[in-house]
């Protein structure tokens, strides 16, 4: 507690600096929440119809004679992980919650070999530090450099999936439900899971002969780097909407606790200033009394 009014006003103007910068950091956050949003929301069916596509192509008979790790009926014991976090704090839980979900998977695939590409620095550090080795890092990508570095970590784990030198890819990233609501979502990219016969029954329809143009190899092949690309793209704006929507509520909390401390230290202030008026008043009071006797 402030013992002077000096000292009281001093944190009630650094509060206020602060407050200043919160609410702008809150501003930024929602003109960002507002482009980005609407990237991910509108992304999401495509995204699902492509993912409920190549599932579809995997639970056919012709996939079991393609000889390809795509179509492989087990995963191995090398996998490779993708994790998507921020590069920036200030977001409340939103690292927090990704960062615990991950070592809880990791936790869980003890034993078996898992090599880490992280995109974001708050996860490659918060990793390192735990002593997981990184295989590859890379800053959120945005702008000029989405494009490139989403072909590059295509290119990283196609290849090595191809080459058999990972078994599965698992991408972690954060789902964005609503503005409050940020979600750890666990993706498995490859080797492709076949439908359940639930899903069969309520998606195919029952037995369906398609016909493949040019061939079903040629067309299954040809669909899994855009099904890929198209997946870490989808997941990492929807990690990127969640970072905003976490920051714009983390801001605006901050600016509410401000205007309450700021609400307290005022009513503090001017009870000290009463008190110092009362003193002084009371020493007058004295002062003239005493000038009478």
């Amino acid at each position: 507690m402030p013992q002077s009014t000096r000292e009281i006003l001093r944190r009630i103007k650094g509060i206020k600096s602060t407050q200043q910068i919160t609410r702008a950091m809150e501003m930024v956050a929602a003109v960002k929440l507002n482009r980005v949003r609407t990237l991910a929301e509108n992304s999401r069916p495509y995204v699902n119809r492509l993912g409920t596509l190549m599932r579809i192509i995997r639970s056919s008979e012709m996939a079991v004679a393609v000889d390809h790790p795509v179509f492989s009926t087990k995963e191995g014991s090398r996998l490779l992980l993708i994790v998507i976090t921020s590069d920036r704090g200030l977001c409340g839980t939103f690292n927090i919650n990704m960062i615990n979900s991950v070592l809880q998977f990791l936790e869980e695939q003890k034993g078996k070999q898992v090599s880490i590409i992280a995109v974001g620095k708050k996860g490659y550090d918060t990793l390192v530090r735990r002593g997981y080795a990184i295989e590859q890092f890379f800053p959120v990508p945005w702008g000029s450099t989405l494009a490139s570095d989403l072909r590059t970590i295509n290119t990283l784990l196609t290849e090595g999936f191809n080459a058999q030198k990972i078994d599965g890819v698992h991408l972690y990233y954060t789902q964005f439900i609503n503005v409050l609501r940020h979600v750890p979502t666990h993706v498995k990219l490859l080797p492709l899971s076949p439908l359940s016969e639930e899903e069969k029954k309520h998606l195919i329809k029952g037995e369906i002969d398609f016909i493949m143009e040019p061939s079903f190899q040629e067309l299954a092949l040809s669909l899994i780097p855009q099904y890929i690309e198209t997946q870490i793209y989808h997941c990492l704006i929807e990690s990127v909407t969640s970072e905003q929507a976490a920051r714009m509520v983390s801001m605006r909390n901050a600016t509410d606790n401000a205007d309450e401390m700021i609400k307290n230290l005022t009513l503090t202030f001017n009870k000290a200033r009463q008190a110092s008026i009362t003193r002084e008043l009371i020493d007058i009071i004295g002062g003239v009394e005493a000038m009478k006797g």
